[in-house]
């Protein structure tokens, strides 16, 4: 299966496992576009996306209020044409072991 020019959202794609399935999307050809809550979180992850970085993007969003999800949803199809992958990566990880 090809993700060559899919537009992935990761909802939480600065955090440990949003990170994660945020890599591995960029990896195989996908345009991935994240939610986070820090912008220092996304930092990270821009510069661990090295060479795929070009197809990073991301905003600062609140989940859990409806009206901005929804602007960012609008966005995100606006500016791509399309959302092909949602990946819903948003909460917390404690379990101190690498996944």
């Amino acid at each position: 299966m090809s993700f060559q020019d899919k537009v992935a959202i990761i909802a939480g794609g600065t955090g440990g496992l949003g990170r994660a399935v945020s890599l591995a999307f960029l990896g195989v050809g996908a345009k991935v576009v994240v939610t986070y809550r820090k912008q220092a979180e996304y930092g990270v992850l821009a510069a661990e996306a090295g060479g795929d970085a070009g197809r990073l993007s991301g905003a600062t969003v609140d989940v859990t209020d409806e009206a901005a999800t929804q602007a960012f949803a609008t966005a995100t199809a606006t500016k791509h044409g399309r959302i092909d992958i949602l990946v819903n990566a948003v909460g917390g990880y404690a379990g101190g072991k690498n996944l």
